[in-house]
C-alpha cells in the first residue's frame, strides 16, 4: 500500500485490507503504516504490532464473528441492518451495487460476498477517493468535486447508516482487543468523514 492518494484513501485501503485479509502481513503492515503516519497515539497501533509475526488469530476471531460457520455474531452486510428482518441480499444490497456503477464498478459474480459486504463498501470508498486524488493532481477540479460528492453521498445513504451497530457488534463480540480497537478506529474515521 502506498499513500500516494492521500490519507483518506489510505485509511479506507488499510481498513478494507484488514477485513478482506485479516491474517496477511501486508494488510497488517498497511494498517500499521497508516496509523503511524496519521494517528500514532491510537491504541490500535500497539495491538496491531503484537500480531506482526503471526496474525492468524486475528483471522480466526474475525471469521468467528463475521463469517461463520456457525451463528453470525456480527453481520458484515448493510442489508441485514437496514432491512429490519436480519436477512441478506435485500433490496439495499441491490441499491449498493447500483451505486458502485456511478464510477463503473461491478461486483464480480465469482466473488462470494454481496455488494453490501463491509469490505466492498470500504473498497468502493477507497476507489472513489483514489480517483478523486488523481483528478485533483491533474487539476481537474470539477471531476474531483464530483467524485468527492459521490463518496459523501455513499456515506450518507449507505455505510454511515450502519457503521455504528456493526462496530458496536465487533466491540461486544471480539475475543482480541485488536478487533475492539479496530472497530473504534473505523467508527471514528467514518463518522469524521461524515462531518
Amino acid at each position: 500500500m502506498t499513500s500516494q492518494y492521500g490519507p483518506t484513501a489510505t485509511a479506507y485501503f488499510a481498513f478494507k485490507s484488514m477485513v478482506f485479509f485479516p491474517s496477511k502481513t501486508e494488510a497488517l503492515n498497511g494498517l500499521i503504516a497508516y496509523l503511524e503516519a496519521n494517528n500514532p497515539q491510537s491504541p490500535l497501533l500497539n495491538e496491531a504490532k503484537r500480531f506482526i509475526d503471526d496474525a492468524s488469530e486475528l483471522e480466526f476471531d474475525f471469521n468467528r464473528m463475521c463469517i461463520g460457520p456457525y451463528k453470525l455474531l456480527v453481520a458484515p452486510y448493510e442489508g441485514v441492518y437496514r432491512s429490519g428482518n436480519h436477512v441478506m441480499n435485500t433490496d439495499e444490497t441491490v441499491r449498493v451495487a447500483e451505486f458502485y456503477q456511478h464510477i463503473g464498478l461491478i461486483i464480480d459474480e465469482k466473488f462470494n460476498e454481496p455488494a453490501d459486504f463491509i469490505g466492498n463498501e470500504l473498497e468502493f470508498l477507497y476507489c472513489v477517493h483514489a480517483l478523486a486524488s488523481e483528478q485533483k493532481a491533474a487539476n481537474n477540479i470539477e471531476a474531483f468535486e464530483e467524485l468527492t460528492a459521490i463518496a459523501d453521498e455513499f456515506l450518507t445513504k449507505h455505510l454511515g447508516t450502519w457503521i455504528t451497530p456493526f462496530c458496536e457488534g465487533i466491540k461486544n463480540h471480539a475475543q482480541h482487543a485488536f478487533w475492539r480497537e479496530f472497530a473504534s478506529e473505523l467508527h471514528l474515521f467514518v463518522t469524521k468523514q461524515m462531518q
